[in-house]
This record gives C-alpha cells, sequence and structure tokens, in this order.
C-alpha cells in the first residue's frame, strides 16, 4: 500500500479549470460505456422523494387549519378528534423528514457530466478504475449479508494490494419500512482472515448507526485510546485485538484517521465514515491517503496472525484435509466461529424511529377510548 502514501494522490483533476466543450465530448462516449449515467430512475427517485415531501407539507397544513376549526367549536368529543389529528399529523411529519433527509442525501450525490469527468481524470491520474455505478456490493460478502448494497462512484486500484473507494447505500430491514444507511469506505483486500473487530470513533454523528456490536464486546485500550475510539472484538479474542492494534498502531489511527470507523471482517479492512468518499474534495482524498497509509506497515504483520484456536492439521487426517480444503475455498475458516463476528444489537438510529411509533400507537389507543 506504500504507492498510496500521503504524497502520492494528485487531485489537480479534481479542480483543475476545464472547458465545457471538452467535457461534452468526453461525455458521449462515457454514457455510452456507463448507460447507467443516463438512467431516468436517479432522477425519479429524487422527483418521488420532493413531491411525497411537500404532500406532507401540505397535509400538515392542512390538518394545523382542522386543529383550529376544531377547538374554535369546542364540541363534547373534541379530545378524542384531537388525539386522531395528532396521530395522523405524526405520521405525516414522520414521512416528511424521512422523505426529506433522503431527497437531500440524494440530491448531494447526483452525477452530473463535469463530476464524472473530474473524477475519471483523477482516477487515470492515480492509476486507478472509474466506474459510476450504482453497483451492486455482492463482491463485498460481509457487507452484502447486512442487506441490499448498492455502490456509486467506485474506484478500484490495480495493484497488487487492492483497494477500492466507493460510496455505499445499505438498505436493511423487510421491505416497505427499510432503513437506508448512506456513507463511504475505502477497502483493503487481506490475503489472510482475521478475527471480527470493529474500532468506532468517538465523537461522531449522532444516531448514526441502526447496529451496534453488544457492549459486552468492548475492549479497554490503555492510556487515553478510549478517549478517541471504542474498541470492539469477539469473546477470548481479547489478546488478539491487543496484538493487532498496539499503543503505536493506536497513536497513528488517531493522528490520521480522524471521523474513520474502522471494522477488519474476514479477509476486508474497512475505513467506514457517513461521508461520501469518492468527491470532489481534495482534502477529503488526503484523508483517505492518511487513512490507507496509516496501517500499511502493519497489515504484513497481521496478515501473519494464525487463530491458535482452529484444529491442528497433522498428515493423514482427514478432519485436517477438510479443514484445509475448506480454508482454501473460503478465506472465513481461517478463523475459528466464535472470532468470525461480532454479536450486534439496536443503535441509537432504530430506537429513536421507536420512538414516535410507541407514542403514536399511544395516541391511537387514547382517541378510541375517548
Amino acid at each position: 500500500m506504500t504507492e498510496h502514501s500521503t504524497t502520492t494522490f494528485r487531485t489537480q483533476a479534481l479542480t483543475e479549470r476545464v472547458s465545457r466543450r471538452a467535457v461534452r465530448r468526453w461525455y458521449r462516449p462515457f454514457a455510452d460505456q456507463h448507460p447507467s449515467v443516463r438512467s431516468p430512475f436517479t432522477p425519479a427517485r429524487r422527483v418521488a422523494a420532493f413531491v411525497g415531501g411537500a404532500a406532507a407539507v401540505i397535509g400538515l397544513l392542512a390538518l394545523a387549519t382542522g386543529v383550529s376549526q376544531e377547538v374554535d367549536e369546542g364540541r363534547p368529543d373534541m379530545v378524542g378528534q384531537l388525539l386522531g389529528m395528532s396521530v395522523i399529523g405524526g405520521l405525516l411529519l414522520i414521512a416528511g423528514i424521512v422523505l426529506a433527509w433522503f431527497y437531500v442525501r440524494t440530491t448531494t450525490r447526483r452525477g452530473t457530466p463535469m463530476r464524472h469527468y473530474r473524477l475519471a481524470r483523477f482516477a487515470a491520474q492515480n492509476v486507478m478504475t472509474y466506474r459510476p455505478g450504482p453497483l451492486s456490493g455482492a463482491h463485498l460478502t460481509p457487507w452484502a449479508d447486512r442487506g441490499s448494497l448498492s455502490l456509486t462512484r467506485v474506484m478500484r486500484t490495480a495493484s497488487p494490494r487492492s483497494l477500492e473507494f466507493a460510496n455505499y447505500e445499505l438498505r436493511t430491514g423487510p421491505a416497505g419500512s427499510r432503513n437506508t444507511q448512506f456513507g463511504g469506505f475505502c477497502a483493503v483486500r487481506l490475503t489472510t482472515s482475521l478475527p471480527h473487530i470493529v474500532l468506532q470513533a468517538r465523537g461522531g454523528p449522532l444516531f448514526s448507526a441502526a447496529t451496534l456490536p453488544a457492549s459486552s464486546q468492548r475492549l479497554s485500550l490503555e492510556g487515553n485510546f478510549d478517549d478517541h475510539f471504542t474498541l470492539y472484538c469477539p469473546a477470548e479474542y481479547e489478546r488478539d485485538a491487543l496484538y493487532l492494534f498496539t499503543p503505536d498502531v493506536m497513536a497513528r489511527l488517531i493522528d490520521r484517521v480522524r471521523g474513520f470507523d474502522v471494522e477488519i471482517i474476514d479477509d476486508w479492512l474497512f475505513f467506514v465514515t457517513r461521508r461520501d468518499v469518492v468527491t470532489l474534495n481534495p482534502g477529503t482524498w488526503q484523508g483517505l491517503a492518511d487513512a490507507t497509509s496509516a496501517l500499511s506497515d502493519k497489515i504484513a504483520r497481521w496478515e501473519r496472525w494464525r487463530d491458535d484456536r482452529l484444529p491442528e492439521v497433522t498428515p493423514g487426517s482427514t478432519v485436517g484435509a477438510e479443514a484445509t480444503a475448506g480454508a482454501a475455498a473460503a478465506p472465513a475458516a481461517t478463523v475459528a466461529k466464535p472470532g468470525r463476528r461480532l454479536r450486534m444489537s439496536l443503535g441509537a438510529r432504530a430506537l429513536i424511529w421507536a420512538v414516535p411509533v410507541v407514542v403514536l400507537l399511544v395516541l391511537v389507543v387514547l382517541a378510541n377510548l375517548l
């Protein structure tokens, strides 16, 4: 990964002045090669979110007028009517907030010919490929298992140490009530599997995660590292986590990876943030360069790690042969089952949406009783 040290990203293409004629000439074959950039579905999603949000606002205004009239009339059933209107108003408010948030996020991510042009030139200057997406994230098996994973603005290196930069949408939950999480990541492919470890940056956005590792898996670190990161590792793998995240590694992370969460899962190392990472902001790319180089000289040692909880392979052993074959077929087999996945619990994002639902249910019951 040394080819992506803090001095090797060339960012001139992100900000240099270009002619619109050159963009138009470049964009035609680019759009023919990537038809998704002209897909009507993405702008249709924005339009639908905008119309839905506007309808929710109009509904709230109409409801406010109805409440005012109900209070003026002062009929005997006024309390029950007001409670019923409150339920409807609450539903409209929640719908309006969700649609407005979705509209803002999708609008800031919209692709224009100029943006694609700059990003494609930046990728070429730094020996990377660029695909506008949306693409399936099925190859990121650990993440794809969590829901429907879609990637946009995907950049990949052609170096032996595979790096991937992308913005993502992760939809979790049953159809019709899905939670959508937006963000960006840098993914580093490892040559061996490691225990599932999450290093969560403290002071991140409130209500940012729908699920979090269970608090019982939290591992306290020496010094003042707990003031900057929260480390989670599976039970019985505390010694392994401390071997991987030594004080010098933690010090570099604090200095150079602020704002990123770090997750090791199977044979992937992720740097994740709630913001987009594939942008036209040179400062963002400088931060990514810092992140990928912060652990570059440690990964070689990490890849020599072996799980002593796995059975030893003995000559002529059927079990050992099966285990070896399984490990060759699936990298995750190089980690014993207790270390493959952290136990997850509901995060603040899931709980914050549960509160208005409970309040609305209580209002429905009161409206029926009154």
